[in-house]
């Protein structure tokens, strides 16, 4: 089969693509035939060997979400059957596989049936930014955000910025977003109630959220970096959450500032690699099924433009999703 592979050794030929066998798949686990797979800027990073927390002794295919078909299921396996459509994350730091080949085993327990109506080009884009953005805004022991507060969401037009926006608003909060001006309709879109520019040099991030909420958010929601919001506390009320989603890469030194952060009366939680062990808490069929979440814009990638793709990722300031193509809507 096909796949989308890292080379540590040769990292200017990473990633690559690969013939490589079919996986096996235990009596836990279901075999899917992948249509798309979820591209993320953690896929490059994980090609140049610079994400420590990944083993690079394992199979080195790429990829963290992604959505198929069931080609067949392991014996203990009673919620799925085959031709069942499909869609799920994994987080990589245990060692199993990526997401980017032809066919992937899974875990049953972390895979999850694509609603009906939705296309599986929108099921591979969404795992890990729904995931990530509902655990991170809802969990008690993160965000704990509950209806009627303010949430600051920045880097609003992303991935999970664009998800956080309409979960929060799913929740019954009120929510500003950050981007970039040309994506400010786009945010007002998934909607937020105040979409304001993050590079305005006139007026800051704090001060335009004071203006919305002058009294300061419950919750800051930070999809992008720590240092591109270093004034992050200054927007919050008193007793606020801070809500940093981390990068593999984030340079930052997160415990030192979540020290800072609580003694000066604030929570700051960091989110990321959650999903596992809480994705039964997580309602994600019923919210997708209810309709009422608009899937970012998604792109497709064939397999011959990857290099491009990747390209384009390590730009930053994509709006939405890149999906990269295997068996397709066919699946």
């Amino acid at each position: 089969m096909r796949a989308v592979t890292a080379d540590f050794v040769n990292t200017s030929e990473s990633p690559r693509i690969s013939e490589m066998d079919q996986p096996q798949t235990s009596d836990d686990e279901v075999l899917v035939r992948i249509a798309y797979g979820g591209m993320n800027a953690a896929d490059w990073q994980y090609s140049q060997g610079w994400i420590k927390t990944i083993a690079t002794d394992n199979v080195n295919i790429l990829g963290f979400e992604a959505a198929g078909v069931v080609a067949s299921v392991g014996r203990n396996v009673a919620n799925f059957r085959e031709g069942d459509r499909v869609m799920f994350a994994r987080t990589r730091t245990t060692g199993e596989s990526g997401t980017y080949a032809e066919y992937v085993a899974v875990p049953a327990e972390l895979a999850c049936r694509v609603p009906d109506g939705m296309s599986l080009t929108d099921a591979a884009a969404t795992p890990i930014c729904f995931l990530t953005s509902y655990i991170a805004l809802f969990a008690d022991d993160l965000g704990n955000a509950k209806p009627g507060q303010k949430v600051l969401v920045h880097g609003g037009s992303g991935g999970v910025g664009s998800f956080a926006i309409q979960l929060a608003k799913f929740g019954g909060l009120s929510v500003a977003a950050t981007g970039r001006t040309a994506n400010r309709n786009y945010m007002i879109e998934m909607g937020a109630d105040l979409a304001f520019d993050y590079t305005d040099p006139a007026k800051g991030i704090v001060a335009q959220t004071r203006e919305w909420a002058p009294e300061g958010v419950d919750v800051v929601f930070d999809a992008v970096r720590q240092n591109t919001l270093p004034d992050a506390l200054e927007a919050l009320k008193p007793g606020g959450t801070l809500v940093s989603i981390t990068t593999m890469l984030d340079q930052t030194n997160l415990s030192e500032q979540i020290l800072a952060s609580e003694a000066r009366g604030f929570r700051h939680v960091v989110c990321f690699a959650h999903w596992p062990d809480r994705l039964p808490k997580v309602p994600i069929v019923p919210i997708l099924e209810r309709r009422g979440i608009r899937i970012p814009p998604v792109e497709v990638v064939e397999l011959a433009d990857l290099q491009s793709a990747i390209a384009r990722m390590k730009g930053g300031h994509n709006r939405g999703k890149l999906v990269l193509k295997f068996a397709g809507e066919q699946a």
